[in-house]
């Protein structure tokens, strides 16, 4: 039935978003709650998010970041949350609630919902790239979500970006997370959220600008680094941060700019833009793939 209810949930190494929704994806509101990365404090939270729609919904989807058995519903291995080691969270929430539940990889969600009815649904190759806590990935190929031989195509976090110096805290999901905005203004200035950041930027305080400009190339040279093996038609640009018009300007300039250097000429450049569902992809995905799954 067409007024059937789902719970789609998006956890990520900061907040946890989530809506209630039906099958056509309609979002009315999306909430948001801090993430409690322990273990039971993040059980508390699918408690206090599930618990009072349990008469209202017919299943649970969920986005988690890391390795994903995504058929069997095992969460393998998350960096941000270190005590979880193959813990079958599946079982574990449908024998809780009594409710029909699939589970899919963060950056894969997005990349789906993307596919479904957002700014993929017209290309036959392309690319999420979530900005977050780290660096969320989903890969389509021939019109369809690119998995890999191990459920781990698209951790675009644990890219390379000292070969000489392979230290964990630089790869490019370190680097790259959206902390690293706010990090490198209160290195110069003084403590700040990513919103006063754009306001910043917006009112043409120097350093606000020199940030993002900054932050925009080190996106960029992701981009062109994972463009160089892929040749996607298309990245979307996801994560909260995502929704700055200034910030997906200012990664498209810098992309254009790398593609502006000869050497690069055998690569084409692809289009920039940012994921149509915005905040929302996560949870728009984890609902396409519940979907999928349960048929």
């Amino acid at each position: 039935m067409c007024d059937e209810k789902y719970l789609a949930i998006d956890v990520g190494g900061t907040a946890i978003k989530y809506l209630l929704t039906d099958k056509s994806a309609k979002i009315h509101k999306i909430n948001e709650m801090k993430t409690n990365r322990y273990n039971g404090e993040l059980f508390n939270s699918f408690d206090e998010i599930i618990a009072p729609h349990m008469n209202d919904i017919k299943g649970i989807a969920l986005s988690f970041p890391g390795k994903i058995n995504a058929e069997n519903g095992i969460v393998n291995k998350v960096a941000t949350f270190d005590w979880i080691c193959d813990i079958p969270l599946k079982t574990i929430l449908e024998e809780k609630y009594k409710k029909p539940v699939w589970i899919e990889n963060d950056g894969k969600c997005a990349a789906l919902a993307e596919l479904w009815m957002g700014n993929l649904s017209d290309v036959k190759n392309g690319v999420v790239m979530g900005l977050g806590t780290e660096i969320a990935g989903g890969i389509i190929i021939n019109g369809a979500l690119y998995r890999g031989s191990n459920e781990t195509a698209g951790e675009f976090s644990s890219i390379l970006t000292d070969f000489k110096n392979p230290d964990n805290k630089k790869r490019f999901g370190k680097i790259a997370g959206h902390k690293n905005l706010t990090n490198a203004y209160e290195d110069k200035k003084y403590a700040i959220d990513s919103h006063e950041l754009f306001e910043k930027y917006n009112e043409d305080d120097e350093t606000a600008k020199e940030v993002v400009r900054d932050y925009g190339e080190t996106i960029a040279a992701g981009i062109v680094t994972i463009q160089s093996v892929l040749d996607a038609e298309k990245f979307c640009i996801g994560g909260g941060i995502s929704a700055q018009d200034i910030l997906i300007a200012e990664i498209k300039d810098k992309v254009h700019d790398f593609y502006s250097v000869k050497f690069h000429e055998a690569v084409s450049e692809p289009a920039i833009e940012k994921c149509h569902f915005e905040n929302a992809s996560g949870c728009v995905g984890a609902l396409y793939n519940f979907l999928i799954r349960q048929k």
